[in-house]
């Protein structure tokens, strides 16, 4: 099952749409990042990103799962 803390970094990538970035931001190691996006996909059978050299594009599934955990995050 998914934590808070992995909704969160997702919710940060997302809008950074760089795992480096979201890293920085989040005072952790970019393979830590990298770890929770892949855990999260990996529970939810989805891909939540396209991925690209330089930048990531959220999917429709993850534009999904971005506005539910934007909902529970934020309120």
């Amino acid at each position: 099952m998914s934590s808070l803390r992995h909704l969160k970094i997702f919710l940060v990538v997302a809008e950074c749409k760089t795992m480096s970035e979201a890293a920085r931001l989040l005072f952790i190691s970019q393979p830590t990042v990298s770890q929770s996006i892949q855990e999260l996909e990996k529970e939810y059978g989805i891909r939540l990103f396209e991925r690209t050299p330089r930048e990531l594009t959220i999917t429709k599934e993850g534009l999904v799962l971005y506005k539910y955990a934007s909902s529970v995050l934020h309120t």
